[in-house]
């Protein structure tokens, strides 16, 4: 019985040893309302469907709304559209809650749906990608900047 003992306390100790050495570890999140409140501009830049939901969502709400739109219409038409976008509805009504006062703001004037929406984080500038990629010149020496 000792023998078994021991060895069961140096397996205990290995396996912890290793398993630290690895770097490995769990966290454990009760709370389901945390996880949604994960700031949504980061996300933007992780999820490949974000910029693509951005411009669906935003033209839809402008065929609807119309020319002379108030804050109140444009801000009662913009959740209800993103249950009509399938599967990225709930990124959809995260990336319009946490940029909803910018989203009205950006509706109401003359700026277009890739405009309004490299304004909001959904999408990336043209711009800075040209920063990276050169076109034309083949002597041309290449520049990465990096945006942190």
């Amino acid at each position: 019985m000792k023998t078994s003992s021991v060895l069961l306390v140096c397996m205990l100790v290995v396996t912890c040893s290793v398993w630290t050495a690895q770097g490995r570890r769990i966290e454990v999140n009760i709370d389901d309302r945390e996880q949604e409140d994960v700031e949504t501009s980061v996300e933007a830049k992780k999820l490949p469907g974000v910029c693509w939901a951005c411009q669906w969502v935003l033209k839809k709400v402008k065929k609807v709304i119309g020319p002379n739109a108030t804050a109140e219409s444009i801000t009662s038409k913009l959740l209800p559209v993103c249950d009509k976008i399938g599967l990225l509805k709930s990124l959809c009504r995260k990336f319009v809650k946490s940029h909803l006062s910018v989203l009205v703001e950006e509706l109401t004037t003359t700026d277009d749906v890739k405009t309004i929406c490299i304004n909001t984080g959904a999408c990336k500038s043209k711009e800075l990608m040209d920063q990276f990629f050169f076109s034309g010149d083949e002597d041309a020496q290449i520049i990465i900047n990096k945006y942190v």
